[in-house]
């Protein structure tokens, strides 16, 4: 989430329980890899990067990339490091940040958890197998709404893209923008 001049992280994943210390729920860490990457703007904004996420993720975060969170562990003259600080959420409790609501909607992922996000008129779900009446509640009245569409065949974890687009329908968003479309579909 990006609001000039200020930048918050907010993440979708809930860890992999199956798998101790893993925290993206496709098996891989690309969900949270990035944070290495963001270095500059706790430079340029003179402060932690806020990190918003479920607590369980979050843990998973702080292990794996203590360094960003120990205050002990000074860059190297002409060097930097990535700064953060953690805040938790829980589904269907909103939070703010700079200014902009934002609601934490849990959906399921294959076995586990994840979150979408409601971010005023926007709703963002890259990770879900399906949108419960829940979280669809929550996100009716969206007028953007990011959707994943894995493959066109069904998923164990992942909408395929037929049920992205029905799932779609129901929630009514002017405009909706599948993501996490495999490279198996063209």
């Amino acid at each position: 989430v990006a609001v000039a001049p200020a930048v918050a992280w907010i993440v979708v994943a809930r860890p992999l329980l199956e798998r101790p210390g893993d925290v993206h729920p496709d098996q891989r860490r690309g969900g949270i890899h990035g944070l290495d990457d963001v270095r500059s703007f706790p430079h340029h904004a003179e402060s932690p990067l806020p990190i918003y996420g479920p607590a369980e993720c979050l843990e998973g975060v702080q292990r794996k990339f203590a360094y960003v969170f120990d205050p002990s562990m000074r860059p190297l003259k002409g060097t930097s490091k990535p700064e953060g600080t953690l805040h938790p959420v829980e589904p269907g409790v909103s939070f703010t940040v700079l200014g902009q609501a934002i609601t934490p909607v849990e959906v399921p992922h294959g076995r586990i958890r994840v979150f979408g996000y409601r971010i005023g008129d926007l709703g963002y779900v890259t990770d879900a197998k399906e949108i419960p009446p829940a979280a669809e509640a929550v996100l009716k009245g969206v007028r953007v709404l990011v959707l994943n569409a894995l493959f066109r065949q069904v998923h164990p974890t992942h909408l395929s893209i037929s049920e992205a687009v029905e799932t779609a329908r129901r929630i009514g968003a002017e405009r909706t923008f599948l993501t996490h479309i495999t490279h198996r579909t063209s």
